[in-house]
Order: C-alpha cells, then structure tokens, then sequence
C-alpha cells in the first residue's frame, strides 16, 4: 500500500455511527486543524442544494474563509429535507463546535447519500463523540480512515498526496475524495464563479489566506474535478475544500503573482489530478477509465465543454465498453456540443491510431484498435484543426453493471 505524506497539525479519523443505512460502515469522517486555518471551498450549482452545502457557504462568507473543522457523513444527504433538514444541519455544527471548543462558524459540514431522508441525528451525535475522542490527541493522522468513511459506492478509498519546498521548507499537501455516480460537477465558488468537483477534502501545512488560496482551488478545479464525469448527473452535495494551517512554518504566500504561489499551485494542481484520476477510474461498475483530448480549439472552454459532451455521451460510452472502435459516435457527439468547429477539419485518434481525416474515416485495422479498447486505461484524442487550445476530459465505460447498482440504490 503506498504510503501518503501527512500535513502537520492536523488530525483525521472515520468511524461507524449508523448514520448509514449499510450496517457496519464507516460513515462519519472529521478533519482537524490544531491551529487557526485558512480555508477555500467550492459547491454545487444544483438549484436542490444540500443543507449542509448552504450552512457551510454561510460560514465561510461570514467567517472569510476562517476554519478550524470538518465533519462529513456517509449514506444520507440531507438533502430535500426542508427547513427540518437545515435546522438539523445547523445543530450539527453546534454539537462540533461544544464538542471541539470552536466557533461555530468555523465548521464545515458535508453529507453525501440518499436524497430526501433526514440524518439519524441520536446516532450522528454519538459518531461525532467517538470522533472527537479519537482526536484528543495533537495529531491522529488516520486519514485513511476519513477516507473510508466518506464512500458511497465507491469501491475503494481515494487518497493522494505530495511533499514539495518552499524556499527550502518542506510543505505537504494531503487529500481524499469520494465519487463514483452521480458525477457530472457543476460547482461555483462561493461568490457564483462557475467551477466544479464532487466531494473532496484538502489539508495543508502551507501559509497561504483563504483570498489566494481560492484563486489556487478555483484555477487547479477547473482543469481537474471541472473536467470529469461519470453519467452526466450533478449531485444535489458537490463540495470541495481546502484547509491550511501554516504549521509547516514555510514563509506565508500573499498573492498570486509570487513563485511560491505558483510553486504551491502547481503541487495542489497534481494532488487533484490524481484524485480525478481515482474517480474516473473508479466509476460505477466500470471496466475502463477514458481520457478524451481534445486540441486545436479556439478556447480552452470550447476544448472543454466538446470534451465533456463527448465523455458523457451513452452511445460512446457503450462503444468504449464493448471496445468497438465506432469513431461516428464520437463526432456525432462533438457535433451536438454547441462549439462551431469544420468537420472536414477534424482529425480523430483511438490511442495512437488515427481512425478519422478530414471528418471522414481514415484507414486502419479495426482488430488492432479492438484489441487496444480492451486495456484498462484508453485514450481517445480529437484535433479541430482552429487554434491552439486544449483541454483532457476523464470519463469511465457504461455497463449493465452500472445500471444494477443505481436501480437498487437505496434498497
């Protein structure tokens, strides 16, 4: 198992409360900063937001991103839930805080699970006392254990993490998500820019304040958790964060036009891309994680939403899972994206075999691409011949198996 580097002065744990409906899982995680953080966040655009969505985009405008905690629980949304459901939200954040000797503004809740059912609030009470126990101590790194506790259907735990420098002082940047259905994100910060994830908590040791550290989340979403998709649906409870704590004593990063900005940036930049890798890889009864790159764009926005577009398309989906190599479906999607492009311009790879020139089929040896469309890992790349822009989108296969898993969901 790889070993993932640890940010200091945090603590992290899961637990099983019964808060889940599947007995015995964990189902309550809680994320800890032993000294005053700063944090950033990013949440669905959903019009059905999540209560525990809405309480935490009001603390962290009241606050200015200030945050010492967060508590995430498994296998009920609460969402749909009414006013009940955000006063329950609410009491939440309350036992936390009591319970953690915090502000009450300062804890950031998360939920993830059925919609339309309200929390098992005797049992979440009781989760959050064996966590807060668990985490007495100054640091319990059991990250793998939030990890654990924030699934649904995910098949395993996804973590990444990267130690780097700064100015010769070692910072680390540590991180866990959750996603495998219902992921298409639609995310926005908390002023309404457009962005997107599912579900995912980020810790740091680094000094940045919560204004560049926005700036950073927003930037390195847009290319990672903005670009993934599994069956097109945006979650009621897409939510992202960041927390840092400066306890790595590295210099504080002011403002963005600064090396060690772009330096944490970057480091930030590759611990979301593995964690949106994880995601596609792991999607719902998936055999096959896609990676779609499109090129010769006029914007990256246009690359991205003809990526998208292709990546959440069912008929290529199906194909990739059959392993038929049926390019037509693939300009056939680009067609319906919405982003003007020639087609007699387009050039279209299957991994490193061009199977379309000009908008037309280009020769090739079907068995050869069949055989490629049977590894784990496939690629498929789209040049529309207009500019220089580009963008990769990441997508899974459909399979019969993604559709048992979806239609006994909640039974």
């Amino acid at each position: 198992m790889k070993q993932h580097h640890w940010p200091l002065g945090f603590s992290a744990s899961g637990v099983s409360a019964g808060v889940s409906y599947k007995k015995g899982k964990k189902d309550m995680a809680l994320f800890v900063s032993h000294f005053p953080a700063h944090g950033a966040a990013m949440f669905t655009s959903n019009r059905v937001k999540a209560a525990p969505v809405v309480v935490t985009q009001n603390n962290l405008l009241e606050t200015r991103g200030l945050v010492r905690a967060m508590l995430v629980n498994s296998g009920s949304a609460n969402a749909a839930t009414g006013h009940q459901g955000y006063k329950d939200a609410v009491l939440t954040a309350e036992w936390a805080a009591q319970s953690l000797r915090f502000p009450k503004n300062q804890i950031w809740l998360s939920s993830t699970g059925v919609i339309g059912p309200r929390l098992k609030l005797k049992n979440y009470k009781k989760g959050l006392g064996m966590l807060v126990n668990r985490l007495k101590a100054e640091t319990v790194s059991q990250g793998a254990l939030a990890a654990e506790a924030i699934m649904t259907t995910d098949t395993f735990p996804k973590i990444a993490s990267m130690k780097f420098h700064l100015d010769g002082v070692p910072v680390t940047i540590w991180g866990c998500c959750k996603g495998s259905g219902m992921i298409h994100p639609v995310l926005r910060g908390p002023h309404g820019e457009l962005h997107a994830t599912m579900l995912s908590f980020i810790l740091t040791d680094a000094s940045i304040k919560s204004i560049p550290l926005q700036w950073a989340l927003e930037w390195v979403a847009d290319k990672t958790f903005n670009c993934v998709s599994i069956d097109g649906d945006t979650s009621t409870n897409d939510f992202m964060a960041v927390m840092a704590n400066g306890a790595s004593g590295a210099v504080e990063i002011k403002g963005r036009r600064t090396k060690n900005y772009h330096i944490f940036r970057d480091a930030l930049h590759k611990v979301c891309d593995q964690l949106t890798d994880l995601i596609a890889l792991d999607g719902e009864g998936a055999s096959r994680l896609v990676q779609i790159f499109v090129e010769g764009a006029r914007s990256e926005q246009s690359a991205r939403t003809m990526g998208s577009v292709i990546a959440s398309s069912p008929l290529v989906k199906t194909a990739v899972h059959g392993a038929d190599p049926n390019w037509g479906r693939i300009i056939a999607a680009m067609g319906r994206s919405g982003v003007p492009f020639e087609p007699r311009k387009v050039k279209i790879w299957i991994g490193d075999t061009l199977v379309c020139k000009a908008g037309g089929e280009h020769p090739f040896s079907e068995q050869d691409v069949i055989r490629y469309m049977r590894n784990k890992r496939i690629t498929i790349r789209v040049n529309l011949g207009l500019g220089h822009k580009k963008s990769q989108y990441r997508t899974c296969d459909f399979t019969g198996q993604y559709v048992g898993i979806n239609a006994g969901y909640r039974t």
